[in-house]
Order: C-alpha cells, then sequence, then structure tokens
C-alpha cells in the first residue's frame, strides 16, 4: 500500500521514509479530576488493554509541554497526526492519551502513552508529581523529552530520581523502565557520546538527580532532535507538514531515534514474567487506586501491587482455564456421545487437559512457589470437573451394561425359570449361564462397571435363580446353599476387583498429569530465566534467590506426586488380603460351580 493509498482510506499525515505506517487514533486513557484530586481510567481504552494476548511494551512520552512530544509518539507510528497537537502556548494533551490500535513488533503489542505536559501552567504540582511517578512505574520505556540545551526549566521531574523511595516502594526486582532521553532542537555540535554529554550537563543543574539516574538506570540512551527547519507557521501545525518539508538532518536523526527504541523495546514485567494486557491492566488499576488514596502520600508499593496482580491473573486465568475445560469436554461428548471406553474418555480427558494446561501456564504470573500453588488449585478445579465428567460416563457405562446384561439373561436364561419351561436339569441351568457369562464377556463395554454389574447379578438375579431351581427340586439343598455362599464370595470379589481397577486408573491419571504439568512449569521456569537474562539484570543475589525459588517449586511438585500415589497405593494394598481369601473361596468351592461360573472366575484369576 503506498502513501497515496492510505492518505486516501483514512486522510492521515503518513511519514513514510522507514518508519512502518500504525493504523488508528488517539484516545483519552486517563484524565485527572483536580477538584477531587482523582485520576480516572476509561473504560474504552482499558477494554482495548484488557483484549491483548500478547506481552505489552509500554512506550510513555513524557516532558515538558510544547516540546514536541505529541508528535514524536505519532512518529512512532509513522505519522504526523493521530495524538493531538496545537498552535497555543499551553499545553494541548491533558491526562494521558493512548493509541487505540496498539501495533505489533518483534512478538510485542505496543501500547504508546502520550502525556500531559509536566510543568503546564495551568497543571498543579500534586497532579504533576503523580503523572510523572505514574508513567515510571507502568511503563516499560520511558522516552523523556527536554530541550537540547539541558537547563534547570527543562529538567523538570528529574529531580525526583534523587529521592524515588518517597515515592515508590520498589519490589526485589527490576521494575523501572528503559530511559531515553530525547534533546530537542539540538543545534550544539555533536559530542562523541550523547548519553554522557546528558549526564554531565544534568550534572551541572543537579548532581544528585545524575547520580541517581546512573544508579537506576543502568540501562538508558540518549538521541538528539535537531531543529526540524520549519517555519514559524509549519511548526505550529507540525501534524499538517509533509515530511519533504523537513530538514533532512532532522528526518536522518528522527529515523534513527524511532527505529533504536523500537528495536530495543522490552516488556513490562513482573519480576520475571511479561504482562499481558490483563495483568497490565490490573496493574494499571491498582496504581491509579494507590495514587487515588487519600490516606496515601502520592506513593505506590509496587511489591503490594505486584502481588494483588499476580493473584488477580492467576483467579481470571484459572476461571478461563476451567471454562475453557468444561467447553472442551462438553463438544467432543456430545460429538462421540456417552458412554465410550475408559480409553476413549481418557484420551479425550488428556487432550482438553494438555490444551488447557498450556493455556493457564502461557498465562499465570509469578515466582515458581507462586505459580505452582496456582497450579494446585488449578489442578484441583480440573480435577473437580473430570470426576462429574467421569461420573456422567461411568453411570452410563453402567446402565449400558446392565441394559445388556437384562437382554441377555432374558434371551439365555429367563425363560428356563418360568414353570412353562422350566430347567429340567443342573446342567441345563450350568449351560444357559455359561453361554449368558460368555455373552456379556463379549459384548459389555469393560470398566469397574462391568464388576459392579455382574456384582449385582449375582446377588439378585443368580440367587433369585436358585431360589426357583431349589423350589422346583431341580438343586439340591446342599448345592443351593454353597452355591449361594460361593456366589456371595464373587460378589464381594467383584467390588473388589471394581474399587482396585478405580485406583489403578487413578494413579496412571495422577502420573501423566504431573508429567505434563512438571514439563509445563519447567517450560515456564526456563522463560523466566530467559526473561531475566533479557531484561539484563545483574543482580546475583536475586538470580540464586529465583534459583533456590525454582528448586523448591520442583520439588513441592514431586512430593505432592508422591503423596497422593503413595495413599492410592495404600488403599490397594489394605485390600489385597481380603481379596486373595475371596479368591480362595472361589477356588476351593470349584467342584460345586457351575461351568458360567467357573469360567468366569478364571476370567478374573488371569486378568487380576
Amino acid at each position: 500500500m503506498d502513501e497515496h493509498e492510505i492518505d486516501f482510506i483514512e486522510n492521515v499525515n503518513v511519514f513514510g521514509e522507514e518508519i512502518p505506517f500504525r493504523k488508528g487514533k488517539s484516545i483519552q486513557l486517563l484524565e485527572y479530576d483536580e477538584a477531587n484530586d482523582q485520576i480516572i481510567i476509561k473504560k474504552r481504552a482499558l477494554k482495548i488493554i484488557e483484549g491483548i494476548s500478547e506481552p505489552v511494551a509500554i512506550v510513555a512520552v513524557v516532558g515538558s509541554f510544547r516540546r514536541g512530544k505529541s508528535w514524536f509518539a505519532n512518529v512512532l507510528h509513522g505519522r504526523h497526526d493521530g495524538f493531538a497537537l496545537g498552535a497555543e502556548m499551553n499545553g494541548c494533551t491533558r491526562g494521558i492519551q493512548m493509541w487505540n490500535t496498539p501495533f505489533l513488533h518483534n512478538g510485542k503489542r505496543v501500547i504508546v502513552l502520550d502525556c500531559e505536559g509536566i510543568d503546564d501552567p495551568q497543571q498543579s504540582q500534586q497532579w504533576a508529581t503523580k503523572l510523572f511517578i505514574l508513567c515510571l512505574v507502568i511503563s516499560s520505556s520511558f522516552i523523556y523529552n527536554i530541550n537540547g540545551i539541558v537547563g534547570k526549566g527543562d529538567i523538570g521531574k528529574l529531580f525526583l530520581m534523587n529521592d524515588l523511595s518517597r515515592y515508590i516502594q520498589t519490589p526485589n526486582c527490576k521494575f523501572l523502565p528503559r530511559l531515553v532521553v530525547l534533546l530537542r532542537d539540538f543545534m550544539l555540535k555533536p559530542p562523541n557520546d550523547f548519553r554522557t554529554y546528558f549526564l554531565e550537563k544534568l550534572n551541572e543543574v543537579n548532581a544528585e538527580a545524575s547520580d541517581a539516574i546512573k544508579e537506576r538506570f543502568e540501562d538508558f540512551e540518549v538521541y538528539s532532535l535537531p531543529y526540524p527547519g520549519l517555519p514559524r507557521e509549519k511548526l505550529q501545525h507540525m501534524d499538517k507538514a509533509s515530511t519533504s518539508e523537513f530538514h533532512q538532518d532532522f528526518k536522518v536523526d528522527v529515523i534513527a531515534a524511532v527505529n533504536g527504541i523500537l528495536n530495543n523495546l522490552q516488556p513490562k514485567y513482573i519480576g520475571a514474567s511479561p504482562m499481558s494486557g490483563v495483568s497490565f491492566a490490573q496493574f494499571l488499576k491498582e496504581c491509579v487506586n494507590s495514587l487515588n488514596d487519600p490516606k496515601n502520600h502520592i506513593q505506590i508499593s509496587v511489591p503490594d501491587e505486584y502481588k494483588s496482580v499476580v493473584e488477580y491473573v492467576a483467579q481470571k486465568s484459572m476461571q478461563h482455564s476451567n471454562e475453557m475445560y468444561q467447553t472442551l469436554m462438553e463438544s467432543e461428548i456430545q460429538q462421540y456421545q456417552l458412554p465410550m471406553p475408559w480409553k476413549d474418555f481418557n484420551e479425550m480427558h488428556y487432550r482438553a487437559f494438555s490444551e488447557v494446561k498450556t493455556e493457564f501456564f502461557n498465562r499465570i504470573l509469578g515466582s515458581s512457589s507462586q505459580i505452582r500453588e496456582f497450579q494446585q488449585e488449578f489442578y484441583k478445579m480440573i480435577e473437580k470437573d473430570r470426576l462429574s465428567f467421569h461420573e456422567e460416563n461411568s453411570t452410563a457405562l453402567y446402565k449400558h451394561n446392565l441394559d445388556l446384561g437384562g437382554k441377555l439373561w432374558k434371551t439365555y436364561v429367563e425363560h428356563g425359570l418360568t414353570f412353562e419351561s422350566i430347567f429340567t436339569t443342573q446342567e441345563d441351568f450350568e449351560g444357559a449361564i455359561a453361554i449368558f457369562e460368555r455373552e456379556m464377556l463379549d459384548s459389555m463395554l469393560e470398566g469397574p462397571e462391568s464388576e459392579r454389574m455382574i456384582a449385582k447379578f449375582k446377588s439378585e438375579e443368580y440367587q433369585d435363580a436358585v431360589d426357583i431351581l431349589q423350589l422346583y427340586g431341580i438343586f439340591e439343598q446342599t448345592y443351593a446353599v454353597q452355591l449361594k455362599e460361593n456366589q456371595e464370595s464373587q460378589t464381594k470379589l467383584l467390588e473388589l476387583t471394581s474399587k482396585e481397577q478405580e485406583l489403578i486408573s487413578e494413579i496412571e491419571n495422577i502420573k501423566k498429569e504431573h508429567e505434563e504439568i512438571k514439563t509445563r512449569l519447567e517450560m515456564k521456569i526456563e522463560a523466566m530465566d530467559n526473561c531475566l537474562i533479557d531484561q539484563q539484570i545483574q543482580n546475583t543475589k536475586m538470580f540464586n534467590d529465583l534459583r533456590e525459588d525454582h528448586n523448591l517449586a520442583m520439588t513441592l511438585l514431586k512430593s505432592e506426586e508422591e503423596k497422593k500415589i503413595k495413599n492410592l497405593q495404600k488403599q490397594i494394598e489394605e485390600m489385597k488380603p481380603k481379596k486373595e481369601s475371596l479368591k480362595k473361596i472361589a477356588l476351593d468351592a470349584m467342584p460345586f460351580l457351575l461351568v458360567g461360573i467357573k469360567f468366569f472366575i478364571t476370567h478374573y484369576m488371569k486378568t487380576n
């Protein structure tokens, strides 16, 4: 798309050259109610921010009024217009404006903030201080726009740098943004190093501020922009000037500054975790609430705000993941219908769990130990839902097998228990039962429900059949009593087998899910380590503390898994003596067993 086509579509004044054009326009993010000393966040802007899923990079353009901040904020979007520019002596921007279409750059969604000019005569001192402190805390790149000849009138609020602790309670991590100083209208001979030049000139005006900047902003850059080369009437309306009208040196330096700023952008971090739109929006709200608190004297406690943001994001992530899991499971169940074999059900669960787990870990913030705690709560929520779906399938499986058993019983056995066609011999009954049980084994859906269903038949239908055949003299009393006793043992054996299968399945489920969680937590920790490297943090103690936290989180995760499995294995071991005893009773009674029951017991002896 060429410049004329863009201009035709949006009627915008494109900068062109080597700076990408960004669509959109400015909207208000924050305004200040001076009468009530309250900062107000605009819901429309907040909603845009909350919709960002990528890491956010917050670029705040700050400085004295009438120094071209808004124009430079426009150029960051490849255009001369967008943020309002004014030709009057008083500043044009009020509060904080943001671009309504944050653009994607190197995997980060960039939000440019155009801030009200500092030291505007119409501005209260309290609001000026709050604005400066707020921009420092919420931005990841802080562009400070001042006069190229550094003097007392142009350092604005930089004097705050020598006593930031009065205004910001800092966490044990890097939280200050990357500082970018723009020296405007710089007409002197360029020094060899603008960074050194700036610090020297600042030192002449405010030595403490100069020392504080060197101490607090290890990573900062200085760019100079010469006089634009426009006549006065054009300077008053720079949003309407064309790029060709600017002096070539000015254009070259603007392009270098914009590309340098964009190529060095970092996300806004909470410790080692980049913020997304949801977390940044909450962080902004917490910071504004702190500054609005009448008991709070212009102070933001970053640790407290971080903690509340981490907790907020965790709860939102768990809610989102829970809803996502339910939707995925319900969709597949609707497609394939219940009941389904447990192998298929478990595969369905793992597919949903894997997708949801990835989404959860992508969204979550905090230290390794915090993430592990949130993971535990997340796992409990998903497990509760899984058990609910599990119960639905179990109920459907049991009913399916019970209905099938009823039909097969009616087909092969029930007719021989009526007066008109009663079984004439013991062998006839045994043969019918043998066919019934073989048909059941071939037809029913396997799982603990099949054992429960067969146990129900043995305790009810089999017992009733023996009573009827004894009444008609087909069975002798001694044989009937022994058969009933043996069937009671079989019923208990089947019930124990059913419970054992459920416990074994649960152990396998825990192992598989914990292995996936472990893998995901390791990936999250590695990503956090890489983020610390990207932030160029040099604090050795911080790295050591975080490494200990990582190791503790992994150790506790393993311990949690082992504890669950050990508890389930204990239950299985406690059942073994009783199960073996019931098997022995069944084997000892083999001479008295029906053919079909022999087959059924032999089947379970082999599989269990």
